[in-house]
């Protein structure tokens, strides 16, 4: 009996680690790939020469030898990458990456990442459009004695602006009157077929927050409505992700708040379902395109920085300065990933 309790637990523990195991691998993979085919297909359409495209690193188990480019699976499948000719070490013949012209050379470096932040782009816009449960702008009821009931404000108007701001959704209101301090705000509504301006003040209530004073209408669930409100969902998202990294580079975020591959996999092992598993692909994807990009050699961003010099100076830079340059970066970046790595193995324990 003890033992079949024990091989039954124990299955079964097993079987979740080695769920988790393939959701980090798959994701990590996943991720990575998509990244390097965006190189490898810019640089195609360049008419840049691609010597390998590997899928996964270490021994490799399956290769086919193409016109030129050697494609390989090998055997950890976690990502690929793409060899360029003319890309580690400078070379003269023709198709080569550094033979290209600047504006070649940088549309096949930041080609990677924008397939990264497209790709978790669409993926929130799919899963945010097919749930279906958004908020209109059009009031349901309005709270006696609140601010938009004593300005007049009545069920059934729609608002249409606040502050000149166009509210499309639900959480454009809820950020303009949570940031308002109280300070009246002037409301462009839409009753029937005529358009006004009102003047309310938000109240405040007992957690130290303002409110309008009015219930929103439920948005009607039709494939146009999930479309827009979708839409206008991930516009939102991706000003988000703008004003985080404003945010970093202001110091408003601290390294201590960022979150490295540990920090990842333990989120993945976390989740539940498909639509929790392929959310949070998208969002990770995202992430690592938005990363990627960042000005810091030897990150793609970085490299796009050294090509904008060579273009202004004219002339490449010598080849012991950039690559000493990269390493320099190379040096500071792993720095920076065993403090991330530290402290989310930290969180985590």
């Amino acid at each position: 009996m003890g033992a079949n309790v024990f091989n039954y637990f124990g299955g079964n523990v097993l079987l979740n680690i080695l769920i988790d195991i393939l959701k980090i691998a798959f994701l990590l993979g996943f991720i990575i790939l998509i990244h390097e085919c965006g190189h490898f297909f810019m640089a195609r359409w360049c008419k840049v020469k691609v010597k390998e495209f590997a899928i996964g690193f270490g021994p490799t188990i399956w290769r086919k030898q193409g016109d030129y480019t050697k494609y390989a699976v090998r055997l950890i499948p976690l990502g690929g990458f793409v060899n360029m000719l003319g890309e580690e070490e400078r070379s003269e013949e023709e198709g080569s990456f550094n033979k290209a012209n600047i504006i070649k050379r940088i549309l096949i470096i930041l080609a990677g990442g924008i397939v990264n932040i497209l790709f978790g782009l669409v993926v929130y816009f799919i899963l945010v459009s097919a749930s279906g449960n958004y908020i209109s702008t059009t009031i349901d009821q309005v709270t006696a004695g609140d601010g938009a009931q004593i300005a007049g404000i009545q069920s059934g108007d729609e608002i249409v602006k606040i502050e000149g701001k166009k509210i499309r959704l639900k959480s454009d209101l809820d950020t303009i009157v949570s940031g308002s301090n109280g300070n009246t705000l002037d409301i462009t509504i839409k009753r029937g077929d005529e358009t006004k301006d009102i003047s309310v003040t938000p109240t405040k209530k007992d957690d130290d927050k303002y409110y309008l004073g009015v219930m929103l209408k439920p948005a009607e669930n039709t494939f146009t409505n999930n479309i827009y409100y979708g839409f206008w969902d991930t516009m939102n998202f991706s000003t988000s992700i703008i004003d985080n990294l404003r945010q970093l580079f202001a110091g408003a975020v601290s390294t201590d708040d960022l979150m490295g591959p540990v920090g990842v996999s333990e989120v993945v092992t976390k989740t539940h379902g498909f639509y929790e598993f392929i959310y949070i692909v998208g969002l990770i994807s995202l992430s690592l395109g938005v990363t990627n990009l960042l000005p810091f050699p030897p990150l793609d961003g970085g490299k796009v920085v050294l090509l904008i010099i060579e273009g202004i100076r004219r002339k490449p830079l010598k080849e012991k300065v950039e690559i000493g340059i990269q390493m320099v970066g190379f040096v500071l970046l792993i720095g920076l990933s065993i403090y991330v790595t530290y402290n989310d193995i930290l969180r985590i324990f």
